[in-house]
């Protein structure tokens, strides 16, 4: 063969193997493209339909305080927690998202699964009208604190003992004014002198009454916490801004009570001639660490009320069972403070989308002493991650790989 023509089949080789390294080079490139908006277009399809379930949820939210208002304004006896059994109160579908009301039960340190309710919040012990000494028996309470929360809320400049006044406040760094008016909101006791996250919020991060795992683990993530598998509440557990009973409701109680029947006008507290908002909590639904901070009562009355109150069946606005677990003279003191009725209700909704994704969560404090429930205040909870429980998110898990 002459080698000139060997030369140019060489040369037309090497050109032909250019050429095909550079084509697969192109299709290699072409390819990766292709695959890199493939991979983006899939991530913003999941970005989407977590935002559409987002969308779903909300509206299931909303759903659900509908829902929720029509229970409370068609109550068969105003002013009582409606029955668990006779309300939807989880896994209510709405259209294709699912809700539940986020409640609280018994106390329990060790509880893993929620509780799904409405929440009285007549259960609990206003901020506004609590005495300094029933403050302090609170769980972890510090006199000072109690003491601050007080000057906190009156009006004046005085000091109480232990206390703090607008020149404490002035010293702090950054510096604050003092408010020297009524809570507005329970989450206020972060701006009172001696505050602590921990002290007020404890260990419950989500406000859902269970201990989950992020809540166990000591410092690893937050919240900081003491990992001993024991759930330690906070301040907000027991107190509320809210509780207002409708005066002819108060005189119509005080008439109904068969102990302790003249003590408001002894003691002040619930004088039928004062314009002032007395302190009633609603025997009913409270815990055994409100109750037990009351005057005249202690953690073993308390105990003692709310094991009896457990055989008791519906309650409605019926209190006289309270005689029936405590003598006489142990309710002397503590009579005035009780209660059967509320009209002031957390509805604290979670729901997720078709998917069990998009979740979403806000509490919403309803008052139902007018004509027709309002909303008296909202707080969106989604920063503050998952509340239905493990059990729960596991059960969605494997729904959706299904």
């Amino acid at each position: 063969m002459d080698l000139r023509n060997q030369d140019r089949i060489n040369v037309r080789c090497r050109t032909r193997g250019s050429v095909l390294i550079i084509v697969m080079w192109v299709a290699l490139g072409l390819v990766s493209v292709t695959l890199y908006f493939a991979h983006s277009m899939y991530f913003e399809f999941k970005a989407a339909e977590n935002d559409y379930e987002g969308y779903q949820a909300q509206q299931a939210i909303d759903g659900a305080l509908r829902y929720a208002t029509y229970l409370l304004a068609n109550l068969e006896e105003p002013g009582t927690l409606p029955e668990i059994d006779t309300y939807v109160a989880e896994r209510g579908l709405i259209g294709e998202a699912t809700y539940w009301y986020i409640g609280r039960g018994q106390e329990s340190n060790f509880a893993i699964n929620p509780v799904f309710s409405l929440v009285d919040e007549g259960s609990k012990l206003n901020l506004n009208l609590a005495t300094q000494e029933m403050l302090e028996y609170l769980p972890n309470m510090t006199p000072d604190f109690a003491a601050a929360i007080v000057d906190w809320r009156d009006e004046d400049e005085e000091v109480s003992e232990n206390g703090a006044e607008a020149d404490v406040y002035a010293r702090m760094n950054p510096s604050r004014q003092i408010k020297n008016a009524l809570f507005d909101t329970v989450d206020e006791l972060m701006l009172v002198y001696g505050a602590d996250p921990l002290l007020v919020y404890g260990e419950d991060a989500n406000y859902n009454g269970i201990l989950d795992p992020n809540e166990n683990d000591g410092d690893a993530s937050p919240p900081s916490d003491n990992a001993n598998g024991t759930l330690d509440f906070g301040l907000i557990e027991y107190v509320t801004v809210y509780g207002k009973v409708p005066e002819e409701d108060e005189e119509q109680q005080d008439q109904g009570d068969q102990v302790g029947g003249d003590q408001n006008n002894q003691n002040g507290n619930a004088d039928s001639d004062s314009d002032e908002e007395s302190l009633k909590v609603n025997v009913n639904t409270a815990s055994e660490t409100v109750l037990s901070v009351l005057p005249g009562m202690d953690a073993s009355k308390a105990q003692q009320l709310v094991s009896y109150r457990n055989t008791q069946g519906l309650l409605g606005a019926d209190t006289e069972w309270v005689n029936e677990a405590l003598d006489e003279g142990d309710l002397t003191e503590a009579q005035e403070y009780f209660t059967g009725v509320s009209y002031q209700y957390t509805i604290d909704v979670a729901a997720v989308g078709k998917n069990g994704r998009g979740f979403r969560r806000t509490q919403f404090v309803v008052d139902t002493t007018g004509e027709e429930p309002v909303v008296i205040f909202r707080k969106d909870l989604d920063r503050q991650g998952w509340a239905l429980g493990q059990n729960l998110r596991e059960e969605l898990k494997q729904y959706m790989q299904q």
